[in-house]
């Protein structure tokens, strides 16, 4: 566990098939620049100079060279503290060529005070190296959060997120996948669930460098009441990443009106060899599959309920750790009681 940023008692030095080290155990000066090195570009490049600044305790996670792990590192990253607080969590994974892994990041707050997280994971992938991360945001509604996650890929290399937004009064979330070395390949799902008056906001840009790169972006919104969701989803096929494939879906749906959710899918396109899609859709729980549904004997909120579940279980369903998945549809469906109360 890390509290505001901060390591709780003793760091193992290895678990789940990665290499742990502090800033203070970093080991040499590279090491020790590979955890605070500058993340330039997107809408929260300040953000994550602010955390480099005050980032007192930042996680290094390595592996070695063929090490294939199927267990799961998970840090919860808590925001606490007796008055407002900062917390800057930082964790720099680098994975050597071959190695695999996975790493659940837990984020959440004691909902005492109007906390503020400013959380950056820097990724670095070698030759076929291959990393799942599973992150649940699960802030309180007092809770402010900003986080920048940044990834590059080796040949080969694969890069998995799945992704659940379900709290924080005001939270925005920049993603960005440079897909360096050919063959490269990145799947990048989530979920966000916007009530009351919660802000989500996510920015999602793949950058496809290397021939034969592909990546697949796949979000799915929920907004009620006066809650208001942003996807802004890139992909950029440079100039001779010929042979690419760049898939992106955002599917969104309103509970309540009032509740607004606002989508960009974004190409870019320099190369001609290629196959690129995207698309979005915004809108209402369908009446005829309620109507359906009623008629079979459900009541309106058990209806709602398990269309507004299917809706957003088609993307969870890719959470493949069965403990992991449960956990995540049990906070899941505690957000959802309340999002269909008031939408009744």
């Amino acid at each position: 566990m890390l509290a505001n940023g901060l390591a709780v008692g003793d760091v193992p030095s290895a678990l789940a098939g990665f290499a742990i080290r502090t800033l203070a155990h970093a080991g040499s000066q590279a090491a020790a620049e590979r955890l605070l090195r500058p993340i330039p570009g997107g809408g929260t490049e300040r953000f994550t100079a602010l955390n480099a600044a005050f980032s007192f305790g930042p996680l290094l996670l390595e592996t070695q060279e063929g090490v294939q792990s199927e267990e799961t590192l998970q840090l919860t990253l808590l925001t606490t503290g007796s008055e407002p607080a900062l917390a800057n969590p930082r964790i720099a994974v680098k994975m050597a060529p071959r190695s695999r892994a996975r790493l659940l990041l837990d984020h959440a707050d004691d909902g005492a005070h109007e906390h503020f997280t400013n959380a950056v994971l820097d990724v670095e992938l070698g030759a076929g190296a291959e990393l799942t991360v599973y992150r649940l945001q699960r802030q309180s509604d007092r809770a402010f959060h900003i986080e920048r996650i940044e990834a590059r890929l080796g040949e080969g290399a694969r890069f998995v997120l799945r992704d659940s937004q379900l709290g924080g009064s005001l939270s925005r979330l920049d993603l960005n996948v440079s897909l360096d070395g050919r063959g490269a390949s990145t799947e990048l799902t989530g979920v966000f669930l916007a009530d009351g008056s919660r802000h989500l906001d996510t920015h999602v840009l793949v950058n496809h460098r290397a021939i034969e790169t592909t990546s697949l972006q796949d979000y799915r919104g929920i907004a009620a009441n006066r809650g208001r969701g942003v996807f802004n989803g890139k992909a950029i096929v440079h100039v001779g990443a010929q042979k690419s494939n760049a898939r992106q879906t955002n599917r969104n749906l309103l509970l309540t009106p009032g509740a607004e959710i606002d989508t960009k899918p974004d190409l870019e396109i320099y190369a001609d060899d290629v196959q690129c899609s995207h698309g979005a859709t915004t809108g209402q729980l369908d009446p005829n599959a309620l109507f359906y549904l009623r008629s079979r004997g459900l009541d309106e909120s058990a209806a709602r309920s398990a269309l507004t579940r299917a809706f957003a279980g088609s993307v969870l369903a890719r959470v493949d750790d069965a403990t992991l998945s449960a956990h995540v549809h049990d906070e899941l469906d505690r957000r959802l009681v309340r999002l269909l109360e008031v939408a009744a």
